[in-house]
């Protein structure tokens, strides 16, 4: 039998569609965010600048194409009744000036703007002081349908979605732990306006 090459990977549109159904088809969003703003939280030029900034061989058009779905996918929480996302994000991402102190402003704008008008996003800051957590392997985002998880694990070439049961179960595990440790909501909301503040006087 003559050797067969492996499948050609999905393109970044494939990868983008199907990351956008599992986002409008979750009921809840749980994400866990070491380095960055949450991807559907992002400004557009703060989308751009991280995106450059990890992945600088990446085309502009594929740039643009990762930060125009990031800017669409908040939209999913309105579609649907009783629809949650909660995110803990380290509290070095506040002070972290990814593409500039302006852009980084203009950043924890928006993400007050969505707290403050968006009863069903969270955002809670785990504080710089916490010791280790489950959290230290990276980054992760698990989604809820129906009872059934998945979990998205982002890469400089796309990301890679678990759903096997024995797997997501281990990224649930992970998340109650930094819930655990994650500052409360009005604490959180305190540490991003502090930040922001900071920022105006700077």
């Amino acid at each position: 039998m003559p050797h067969r090459p492996p499948p050609e990977p999905d393109s970044l549109t494939d990868h983008i569609a199907r990351l956008l159904a599992i986002e409008v088809a979750a009921d809840h969003i749980h994400g866990w965010h070491p380095t960055l703003i949450p991807g559907m939280l992002q400004t557009a030029d703060y989308a751009r600048a991280a995106i450059v900034a990890s992945a600088p061989a990446l085309p502009p058009h594929d740039v643009e194409a990762i930060a125009a779905a990031r800017l669409t996918r908040i939209d999913t929480l309105g579609q649907a009744a009783g629809r949650s996302a909660r995110f803990v994000i380290a509290a070095e991402v506040l002070t972290k000036p990814v593409g500039g102190l302006r852009v980084l402003a203009g950043q924890l704008d928006h993400l007050l703007t969505l707290i403050a008008l968006r009863p069903s996003l969270e955002v809670r800051v785990l504080p710089a002081d916490s010791d280790a957590h489950a959290g230290l392997a990276g980054e992760f985002t698990m989604y809820t349908s129906a009872g059934r998880r998945s979990v998205f694990i982002e890469t400089l070439m796309g990301g890679t979605i678990l759903d096997r049961v024995e797997r997501t179960l281990v990224y649930a595990h992970a998340w109650e732990n930094l819930e655990e440790r994650a500052a409360s909501p009005a604490a959180s909301l305190a540490m991003i306006e502090a930040a922001r503040s900071a920022l105006a006087s700077a």
